[in-house]
């Protein structure tokens, strides 16, 4: 019996040895999810939903497209969200394009309208390729009119407005009245807005707009976000009367099994 044991024995620790192997093997496997470039475009490799429609970070945007739409089949219907988060560099920029691409991909051919309303660090036109040109600091001070903010980029159902020129009193212009009535102009032209916002704790443009929308998503960055930070964003939010419909989770790295990632 103790050869038939050792044999076993034996046999069993090289098949463990064979699986970690593999485990080895597939850890190997790094996913950036940066999109290799499948078409002729300035548009920065990040916005997946635009490069890989098949990928798992635009299945997770299609997921938050299906959240905000139930949302929206309440009694108050969502037609314009604010992205914002605690601080810069979390990734809301990002997100926020890749939410406006997801939603005008969508096969009701819904009208999605993209603002950067971050004036201080405008970043949309970066990601997306584009020059800069007249949009919100313009149409806010009254030397553009909202035709010449908005841009066709070539990607069906979606529109642009660049934030514009960096402006002296960014504040005092998204607190404006005009930027109220230029929202619910946008309401009733767009069947839904998504606006890049500043960063709500440095800053206090999303307090004096944001009311002005039907909620706020906050980017939250793992690893680097602290607790407080993130309690004092939401305390931000409420003391502004802003609705927070969600958090968005940025900078994951988890390992996706091979099988899985061929799948998708």
């Amino acid at each position: 019996m103790g050869k038939f044991t050792d044999a076993l024995k034996k046999a069993a620790e090289a098949r463990l040895s064979h699986i970690e192997k593999m485990d080895q093997q597939e850890t190997q496997v790094k996913y950036e999810f940066v999109a290799r470039k499948t078409v002729e475009s300035n548009i920065d490799p990040r916005i997946m939903t635009f490069y890989d429609t098949k990928s798992p970070v635009t299945e997770q945007y299609r997921t938050l497209r299906t959240n905000l739409t139930a949302l929206s089949s309440g009694s108050k219907p969502l037609k314009a969200v604010t992205i914002t988060s605690s601080t810069h560099g979390e990734g809301k920029t990002i997100s926020s394009i890749n939410l406006a691409i997801t939603m005008a991909q969508d096969l009701n051919s819904k009208s999605i309208l993209l603002i950067d309303a971050d004036m201080r660090r405008s970043k949309v036109n970066r990601y997306l390729g584009v020059p800069v040109s007249e949009g919100l600091s313009e149409i806010l001070s009254g030397t553009a009119d909202i035709e010449k903010g908005l841009l066709n980029i070539g990607i069906p159902n979606l529109t642009v407005m660049l934030a514009g020129k960096a402006p002296q009193n960014p504040a005092e212009l998204l607190g404006s009245v005009k930027m109220k009535e230029l929202i619910n102009k946008l309401k009733a032209r767009f069947d839904f807005i998504i606006i890049d916002a500043p960063p709500i704790v440095p800053v206090t443009d999303v307090g004096i707009f944001g009311r002005h929308t039907d909620g706020a998503i906050m980017v939250v960055q793992a690893n680097r976000t602290q607790k407080g930070v993130i309690r004092h964003a939401q305390g931000l939010l409420q003391q502004a009367q802003i609705d927070l419909l969600g958090y968005i989770l940025t900078d994951i790295r988890y390992h996706i099994p091979a099988y899985i990632y061929r799948y998708l």
